[in-house]
């Protein structure tokens, strides 16, 4: 009796289910949409583009405009993940060194064709010297791309050619699955010459309308491939800011209080970013080159302690990795009121002091007043914030002198290693002053793995080391939020890389 109600009630469930999947479909099918004329979004408070150069772009604000109008080998898709834009087909050499991609057909604003020389020029550009781009390190495993970069080499012996007008060929100095995730990043847009922003001949969903210091406008890409399934014809970005009138979309600001919002009309999207905000110690300076000190730091920190002073779209993490799907191995444990004795008996003090850098900027404030009465709970410790400019406070984490910092991360790229580079004994970004061989090890082991999966594991281990010897004190991830008409629909908000992706944006009617 009971396995034939179970059967009845598991029956009726599908059947619920697929009324829901049916209605919902429909639903969407009733659904309007606005005439040509009236599909235009208008985003309000955004900060505008300042550099048109590809390869030199930075900002959020220019790398989200710039993958409007362009289209590279690899896009951001409405879901925010990675997918082939003008790439058709992908083979990787029995070795996996060599990717061979055929291209799809695509033509300028001008008319001109975007072939496989373009992208052999411009990978080229972007590992000379002469163009001081931040982001040439993205080719490293490019053959000779470090060569190139040591003036030992010329860049047109890069491990890139043209096969034929639709046919590129890249040659990696060691196999590497997934390598071409790397390509979707704005550096690799296919930007034939730089010019003012009204000038810039692209290949993108959408071209360059008018630019001026209170406002942008995008409109749609007649000459774009895929024009016909490009439906919003107008963007305009507008660097004030209007919450008083319920329409297009804008970043929700730090202290707005969403719950004046009018439901019925707007609705508020909470998007997660691949940055990661975290206490750094400088392993080199003492107290923090005791492991003891450090891990009792680390057990102390209560995240929950910062939660109210984060932004809604932020979270509290334990994770380096924090786009990494899968749990963390690192499992800290210990008891951090004996640890800390522990260190006060070794450097005969009952007291100890240390100073917490922090920047000037009202969440960082809150964010590092919670975190100092929080380290204090331990008996004996003091913590002393110091607020500088960011600029000044990145100088001083720099050239090392600090001991401890409230610090981020903004990956350049959707790899794990994106994250942990930075802590490997000789990077030229290891302001922590870890230097360890074994986690040496593991990052040089990562690299010589093929396999991605196999490859996130050992990375994995590595976040483990660092977490498990408070090298890094994660605190929460970055995150943003959006107020948007419900008008709109197929928003792609990507973990990484552009802000937003409008390509796919559709206008509906209320």
């Amino acid at each position: 009796m009971k396995k034939k109600s179970f059967i009845v009630a598991a029956l009726l469930g599908s059947v619920l289910i697929l009324f829901l999947f049916i209605w919902n479909e429909q639903r969407e099918q009733s659904r309007k949409l606005l005439p040509p004329e009236e599909q235009t979004i208008t985003i309000y408070g955004e900060t505008l583009p300042t550099q048109p150069d590809v390869m030199l772009a930075i900002d959020p604000a220019s790398q989200t405009v710039l993958s409007h109008l362009y289209e590279g080998l690899y896009r951001f898709s409405k879901n925010g993940s990675i997918e082939p834009a003008l790439v058709e087909k992908l083979e990787r050499s029995e070795d996996g060194t060599v990717y061979t991609f055929t291209l799809k057909e695509s033509v300028t604003t001008k008319g001109n064709a975007i072939t496989a020389q373009t992208f052999v020029d411009h990978f080229r550009k972007l590992v000379d010297d002469e163009t001081n781009s931040p982001f040439s390190f993205l080719l490293a495993d490019v053959k000779a791309a470090k060569e190139i970069g040591l003036g030992q080499e010329e860049p047109e012996s890069l491990g890139v050619k043209a096969i034929d007008d639709q046919t590129l060929e890249l040659t990696l100095i060691r196999p590497m699955e997934g390598f071409e995730q790397v390509l979707a990043m704005p550096a690799f847009l296919p930007q034939s010459s730089v010019k003012p922003w009204e000038e810039l001949e692209t290949n993108g969903p959408f071209k360059m309308g008018t630019i001026g210091d209170t406002k942008v406008s995008l409109h749609k890409n007649e000459t774009y491939r895929e024009a016909e399934k490009v439906t919003l014809e107008t963007i305009t970005i507008k660097n004030e800011p209007n919450l008083t009138e319920p329409k297009g979309m804008q970043p929700v600001p730090y202290d707005f209080d969403v719950s004046s919002v009018d439901e019925e009309v707007m609705l508020v999207k909470d998007s997660p970013r691949s940055g990661v905000f975290y206490l750094k110690p400088n392993v080199e300076k003492a107290p923090f080159n005791d492991m003891a000190f450090r891990q009792a730091l680390a057990l102390t920190l209560e995240r929950s302690a910062i939660e109210d002073s984060l932004a809604r779209a932020e979270q509290p993490t334990e994770r380096l990795l924090v786009i990494d799907q899968k749990d963390t191995v690192a499992q800290l444990e210990g008891d951090a009121d004996q640890l800390f004795e522990s260190v006060k008996k070794r450097l005969k003090k009952d007291e100890i002091e240390i100073e917490l850098l922090s920047f000037v900027d009202d969440e960082a404030r809150q964010i590092s007043t919670n975190l100092k009465k929080n380290l204090e709970q331990l008996d004996g410790l003091t913590v002393k914030v110091l607020e500088l400019p960011l600029g000044e406070k990145v100088r001083k984490e720099v050239s090392g002198d600090y001991v401890f910092s409230l610090s981020g991360w903004q990956p350049d790229y959707p790899m794990l290693s994106a994250y942990l580079t930075q802590f490997e004994t000789n990077d030229v970004l290891n302001s922590s002053r870890y230097a360890s061989e074994s986690y040496d090890k593991l990052m040089n082991q990562a690299r010589a793995t093929d396999r991605l999966e196999e490859r996130n594991e050992i990375l994995r281990k590595a976040e483990a080391q660092l977490l498990e010897e408070a090298v890094v004190m994660p605190i929460y991830q970055a995150g943003r939020s959006y107020l948007i008409e419900k008008s709109y629909d197929e928003i792609g908000y990507p973990v990484i890389g552009p802000s937003y992706v409008l390509t796919f944006l559709k206008k509906y009617e209320n």
